[in-house]
């Protein structure tokens, strides 16, 4: 049944048992048949009905995070989450409570980092256990900080480095990390609104034929083809405007729907959008000058542990 909330995920039953592990406190979470003895496995039944609670609270979270099977590169990610719901004593409305925005911010800010940094790659037991100890020790909200410390210095640390930080633009369109990637510029949307990694500029643009008719000079061609589809040209929108803008001239599509200039200007601000000429002939300057404003932006955020 999980598997279907949402956009729909592929959680399987390796996946179920390993959370019965973490979430009833055993000591031994390794995957072996010897963690399931006739004791542990009267523990899971008996608090079977909590434990599948948290989990489903925590997909309905990564839900309305925006994610589905595409975009949750690591289904144990939500372990943690989960052991953290059932601490504070699975409350129903965590995904849509004011009360809870804060916790969610938090919840939202560690998965993403804990995605592109891959931590749960490799060895995961050698990160669940620390991680459910530092959940269990915290007397407030989600402890990202605590988490971060925990594993500073360590391979499996959250901070972002300069480079890896700079590397995070060769994720492409259609990729599953992509979506993280942007979700990370866009911490106050809705998620639970459908929103779709978009083309600035068209990539229904992107051919010899049509760059030459546009008036692009031959010798950007092979830049332009090169660097259509990457990070620096993709923004989240919502399903209802990304089907409107679908293949129209960016520089157009914008100015016929945000005729006025605050709202351009607040469009241009959300998305990251530089303030230059938005015309094709220009899409080589337009990726150097966006990537630095993402640049920044990704710097504030991943450099405050």
């Amino acid at each position: 049944m999980s598997n279907e909330i949402g956009n729909g995920f592929n959680f399987d039953k390796d996946f179920v048992l390993k959370t019965c592990l973490i979430l009833n406190d055993f000591p031994e979470i390794a995957f072996k048949v010897d963690n399931f003895n006739k004791k542990n496995m009267l523990s899971i039944e008996k608090n079977w009905e909590d434990v599948s609670n948290a989990l489903y609270l925590a997909i309905t979270l990564a839900s309305s995070l925006g994610y589905n099977r595409d975009t949750l590169t690591s289904n144990i990610a939500l372990i943690p989450i989960a052991y953290y719901l059932l601490k504070i004593g699975l409350p129903d409305n965590f995904s849509q409570s004011s009360k809870y925005l804060n916790d969610r911010k938090q919840i939202q800010k560690w998965l993403i980092c804990s995605l592109l940094k891959k931590v749960f790659s490799g060895q995961p037991d050698n990160v669940l256990r620390p991680l459910r100890q530092v959940i269990a020790n915290s007397d407030s909200s989600f402890p990202i900080e605590d988490i971060v410390e925990h594993f500073k210095g360590d391979v499996k640390s959250l901070i972002f480095s300069d480079d890896e930080i700079e590397n995070l633009f060769y994720y492409q369109y259609g990729k599953a990390y992509t979506f993280s990637t942007l979700a990370l510029l866009y911490p106050s949307l809705d998620f639970r609104n459908r929103f779709h990694v978009d083309h600035i500029f068209p990539k229904s643009l992107f051919t010899k034929k049509k760059l030459i008719k546009k008036g692009v000079p031959e010798s950007k061609i092979e830049f332009y083809l090169g660097n259509f589809n990457y990070l620096a040209n993709l923004q989240l929108l919502e399903g209802t405007p990304n089907l409107e803008k679908s293949s129209t001239d960016f520089k157009e599509w914008l100015y016929d729907t945000f005729p006025n200039k605050n709202e351009r200007k607040d469009y241009m601000e959300k998305h990251y959008i530089p303030d230059i000429d938005l015309d094709l002939t220009n899409f080589d300057n337009f990726i150097t000058e966006r990537e630095k404003l993402m640049s920044q932006k990704y710097k504030q955020i991943l450099k405050l542990f």
